[in-house]
């Protein structure tokens, strides 16, 4: 062989050694904690949203059909139309939707509420999905002419924490799929309670006689429920 080719396969060997040992040194700094993976999608989404900290309390007013998830701060969508107002008062996040909103545009936006913050929803309807962490959250929701719905899917569980509901003025709250509560007290005036294939540790029900409560026969059997004259 001759010396130019000698020298043309070490080179090519060397630089072959010299990445491996890139590599080898990244994936080692890797595994230490020294570097993460780079979601791009996680990048994305963070740019897409307004961060509110400190959020205790959320108002939603008049808003059709708009999904919740639970998370470590409140935040929402940035949007390119004017369907939902956002308006921060002290610890209040306050939203409201337009007089014009459509529909199916407001149906797909996403409200990122802290675990443990209080709801006052109006004239609303939210549907509340899984989200991590919240098998610790401890949310307090009060309804008013509004409707609330769990949405646990069939596979994997969706775990919450403690939860309590004041729901008056015709509203409904609903638990579907494999929806597991810790602990859930419910307060109904002229409102609706259903709970269907999911489970919880304890159930306690503060109802009227214009109230209405469907439950399976176990989640009876275990429910402590109170009856008072309607107010």
């Amino acid at each position: 062989m001759k010396k130019s080719n000698i020298l043309l396969v070490a080179g090519f060997l060397a630089m072959v050694v010299f990445i491996s040992a890139i590599h080898i040194s990244l994936y080692a700094k890797y595994k230490a904690g020294d570097y993460t993976i780079y979601h791009a999608d996680e990048d994305l989404l963070a740019d897409a949203l307004q961060t509110f900290p400190n959020i205790a309390f959320v108002s939603v007013r008049n808003v059709p059909n708009a999904t919740v998830k639970f998370s470590d701060v409140a935040q929402v969508e940035k949007l390119d139309k004017d369907d939902l107002q956002y308006s921060r008062r002290g610890d209040t996040l306050v939203i409201s939707a337009s007089e014009d909103v459509d529909r199916d545009r407001i149906s797909g936006r996403v409200l990122y509420v802290p675990y443990n913050a209080t709801l006052d929803v109006s004239n609303s309807s939210l549907s509340i999905v899984p989200a991590k962490g919240t098998a610790n959250s401890k949310p307090v929701i009060y309804l008013k002419k509004s409707v609330v719905w769990f949405a646990g899917g069939t596979k994997s569980p969706f775990q919450l924490g403690q939860v309590k509901v004041i729901a008056t003025d015709s509203s409904s709250v609903a638990f579907h799929g494999n929806t597991q509560v810790a602990s859930l007290d419910v307060q109904l005036s002229r409102s609706s309670l259903e709970y269907a294939d999911g489970d919880f540790g304890q159930l306690s029900i503060t109802t009227d006689s214009l109230s209405h409560i469907s439950l399976l026969s176990k989640h009876l059997l275990k429910a402590a429920i109170k009856t008072i004259a309607p107010q």
